[in-house]
């Protein structure tokens, strides 16, 4: 059966037949045609801008959806900046002498924008807590782009953070100190939200502010992994406080750092805006007088996919979505070499099986890039969906922590070949089993936080069977912050880490929180890490000396066992694949024996290089030595004393015993 084409252009008309000569106007229109037929169809996309969002389902199966000359699904409105006008005196006078001089302003209401679209501002940050609140909820706020790039609530400072004074009140904390819980705290409404001290430097700019009762906090309130926001409930420039409206999670610490934001006084600088929610007012400080302004609209992603087979998506750009631009489930689905970017949420995010993401650019997204979800744990059956070939860089820009540039979650999925780069948090997470983790090519991640992984991943005794192999990390770490390369979080398990190379990795080249059954072999780690390789004893600490991850073990309810009785670690399928796992034992008497899972057993930490000043290896636990037969590892003082060329990574001569290491090979193909 042969194969049908339409095509669309923004020329067309959706009367047309669809023939390149008489194309459509609208991809839907093609879609509606394509549904019509009994044979494969290829939409073919010619250049130009199409303001629509797609949804396909089982009628679209088998189809392609097409350009090559990088037609755009957008979500968004475009405003030049002819069609801006001059703020009202009044707004104006509110303005510092310089911004008066150039911010603008633009009428929503006047392009018929409805006010449901930006009456409310949203919280932003992974580990805000507005849904503890009565009339608070969740959701995905309008953005505004300048020539492409996104624009700024007008905040204080315009760069970098305050740090707060002192702390008199950590309000109603769900933690507080660290691992003391309030057991309650999944039932417990409207929490106290406390009182934070500003610096005077910060009071007195605050005084500054002829309206505070828009400001909001951003920030990282005690943890530097988990930000959050929160609305100002009260700011006293007598006594120096600010009182959040929601509580921060886990508590607040001095010294913490933070911004305010949504303050019409803050509209200083270029790439800023703010937005008078009342009223459908836009105020923009242009960078210049040809600046052009997308205005992200759409609140559902460009194209949702719902049990869909064997669909293929290829070459378009996609941008300015209030959602993630890609979302949905099938199987045999591709994504081809899209250009995704502006986005509030993800790039493309798909659960299914046998699903492809491939030669793709996601940038400037509000949270992640890809995450693929597939596979069955209880029969460890492997998804098979992939992420190969794209690059990913300069993303989670609103939401600051755990935002992958690629996730995989289920059984058996692949991250090959890929870029990831420029994120304050980390470049890959997952979850569950048997994960394929090869050739990527990660560098400048985890600018912001010194507790995470630029490869990350925790939390699971039975996450057995995942292998992370000849990738290339190089610069992990901003400045101040000092994070780990490879990160196994509080008792991940069973997993292997062999031929990778760890460059200016600025805490722990590998960190081993505490797991089992784990494998670190003939990596490389070069420069000055703080401990190249670190394996401590978190969940055997805690169980036998009250150490700070106790409660994550010490009792037959914890989490820990909760999680491992999800999964049917005792099958024959699962004790045949994972022996050591099946072995477990739950007799809390017997706490000392290798197949107590609090215990660091079964692991291999052997043929390692590592290259630094100290030659200096790192810190085992204790008893990750009385658990296990720890190899021989080598440390060097210099790449020149190693044999390694430091330019192309490979060893002068072949080094006897140790592997070669594809090195260029690593990285997009």
């Amino acid at each position: 059966m042969n194969e049908i084409l339409f095509y669309v252009s923004p020329s067309g008309c959706d009367q047309n037949e669809g023939s390149r000569a008489l194309p459509f106007k609208t991809i839907a229109r093609a879609q509606e045609a394509a549904r019509q037929t009994d044979a494969p169809v290829t939409v073919e996309v010619l250049a130009g801008t199409y303001r629509e969002t797609l949804v396909f389902d089982s009628r679209d199966s088998g189809d392609t959806y097409r350009t090559s000359e990088q037609a755009v699904i957008t979500g968004g409105l475009t405003i030049p900046y002819a069609d801006t006008a001059v703020p009202s005196p009044e707004i104006l006078g509110r303005l510092n002498p310089e911004a008066a001089k150039c911010v603008r302003v633009i009428d929503l209401k006047a392009y018929g924008i409805l006010p449901d679209a930006y009456d409310t501002l949203f919280p932003i940050g992974s580990y805000h807590t507005a849904d503890k609140y009565d009339g608070w909820r969740d959701g995905i706020n309008i953005e505004v782009f300048e020539d492409d790039r996104r624009m700024t609530l007008a905040r204080y400072p315009d760069t970098g953070y305050l740090k707060l004074d002192a702390v008199l009140d950590v309000g109603d904390v769900a933690e507080f100190p660290p691992q003391n819980y309030w057991r309650d705290w999944a039932s417990h409404r409207n929490p106290r939200g406390g009182t934070y001290i500003m610096d005077k430097a910060t009071n007195e700019r605050v005084r500054t502010w002829k309206d505070t009762s828009t400001a909001w906090m951003f920030g990282y309130f005690y943890w530097d992994w988990a930000d959050s926001s929160t609305p100002v409930a009260e700011i006293n420039t007598v006594n120096r406080y600010v009182k959040p409206l929601f509580v921060s999670h886990y508590a607040a610490r001095a010294g913490a750092l933070y911004y305010f934001y949504n303050i019409l006084e803050e509209l200083d600088v270029p790439g800023e805006f703010y937005l008078d929610r009342k009223n459908g007012l836009l105020y923009v400080y242009p960078s210049s007088e040809n600046a052009v302004f997308d205005i992200s609209l759409a609140t559902v992603p460009l194209i949702q996919l719902s049990g869909v087979n064997n669909l293929t998506l290829s070459g378009f750009t996609m941008t300015c979505t209030r959602e993630s631009a890609v979302v949905g489930s099938g199987s045999g689905i591709t994504v081809d070499g899209l250009l995704i970017k502006n986005v509030a949420s993800h790039g493309v995010v798909l659960t299914g099986s046998d699903n492809t993401v491939k030669n793709c650019e996601i940038t400037r997204t509000g949270r992640g890039g890809i995450h693929l979800t597939g596979g069955d744990r209880t029969t460890l059956t492997p998804g098979n969906n992939r992420a190969v070939n794209n690059y990913i860089h300069d993303f989670s820009e609103v939401y600051q922590t755990y935002q992958s540039g690629i996730n995989l979650n289920g059984v058996g999925n692949v991250c090959a070949h890929n870029e990831i780069s420029g994120s304050p948090h980390m470049a890959i997470g997952y979850g569950g089993n048997e994960h394929l983790i090869e050739y990527n090519y990660i560098h400048d991640v985890v600018l912001h936080s010194s507790d995470a992984g630029a490869i990350y991943s925790g939390y699971d005794w039975a996450g057995h069977g995942t292998v992370i192999r000849y990738n290339l990390l190089k610069t992990i770490g901003g400045e101040g912050f000092y994070p780990d390369g490879i990160y196994w979080d509080d008792g991940l398990s069973g997993q292997t880490a062999y031929g990778n190379i760890l460059i200016d990795v600025k805490k722990n080249g590998f960190l081993v929180g505490g797991g089992r059954d784990n494998v670190v072999r003939d990596n490389i780690i070069i420069g000055e890490s703080r401990a190249p390789i670190s394996y401590d004893d978190r969940n055997r600490d805690g169980f036998v000396n009250g150490g700070w991850a106790h409660q994550s073990c010490d009792t037959p309810d914890a989490p820990h066992w909760k999680k491992l009785e999800q999964v049917p670690y005792t099958s024959e399928l699962w004790a045949a694949k994972y022996p050591t796992l099946a072995r477990i034992i739950k007799d809390f008497d017997k706490f000392n024996d290798p197949d107590f899972p609090i215990n660091p057993a079964n692991s291999v930490v052997e043929n390692n290089i590592i290259i630094n000043a100290d030659a200096r290896f790192g810190w085992m636990a204790q008893s990750v030595y009385d658990y296990n037969d720890i190899g021989e590892n080598y440390t060097y003082h210099s790449c020149e004393e190693a044999g390694l060329d430091a330019e192309t990574l490979k060893f002068v001569t072949p080094r006897e015993g140790f592997p070669d290491i594809p090195a260029d090979e690593i990285g997009r193909k």
